[in-house]
């Protein structure tokens, strides 16, 4: 095996994990045999082991909610306008900022990526933690490497002519902000019976 190819994590195997218990998972060098559907407690997140897979994962275990289908991750910018909550239903507004708006990128925020040649389908990942200086990514398939910490990477965070810019190599559209954010919790496994059925077995089209 070459140098290049064991600096990364193998397929399936932990990168690293957010927020204490969210598992980002190595999709290095895998093909479409090994990207089965992924579900966690009945409730579909995505491909193993996708970038959408691993948003959808952290919003149910953090938050107890997910979105709803889509094409590509970079459709979450212009077509999510929402969350719901898997226990009773009631939608939290995802509101987009765009980088370099003079709002400041909050915690929890989901970030969103153009298409590109290195992201065809653009990219989705979460902000775990902003400082004045960085915000820190937790996310999956993209750099296959073991994280520094309990994140991905950090991005310098820049305040330039009364605007605040995530600098990074990859064009982004923004920040998604979950409005009312304070009201959502981890999920309880004790309600895992209290999931509603329009939550279970869903169907996608996920890509990347």
């Amino acid at each position: 095996m070459s140098s290049e190819i064991s600096k990364y994590v193998p397929f399936n195997e932990i990168e690293g994990t957010a927020s204490s218990n969210v598992h980002s998972y190595s999709n290095k060098y895998s093909n479409g045999s090994h990207r089965g559907r992924h579900y966690h407690h009945g409730i579909f997140t995505g491909y193993q082991w996708q970038c959408v897979e691993f948003a959808r994962r952290w919003l149910l275990i953090r938050k107890s909610c997910t979105f709803q289908d889509i094409p590509c991750a970079c459709n979450i910018w212009a077509d999510v306008p929402h969350i719901e909550r898997v226990v009773d239903g009631r939608s939290f507004r995802l509101r987009p900022i765009s980088n370099g708006s003079p709002e400041p990128p909050k915690k929890d925020s989901l970030l969103i990526y153009a298409r590109n040649q290195k992201m065809p389908y653009g990219h989705v990942a979460i902000l775990t933690d902003v400082t004045s200086d960085y915000v820190y990514i937790a996310e999956q398939n993209n750099l296959y490497n073991y994280w520094p910490g309990n994140y991905a990477r950090r991005q310098p965070l820049r305040f330039h002519n009364g605007n605040y810019y995530i600098d990074d190599e990859d064009p982004i559209y923004g920040w998604m902000e979950i409005e009312n954010n304070d009201e959502l919790q981890p999920f309880d496994e004790a309600n895992i019976a209290n999931i509603l059925e329009k939550y279970l077995e869903q169907q996608s089209t996920d890509n990347f």
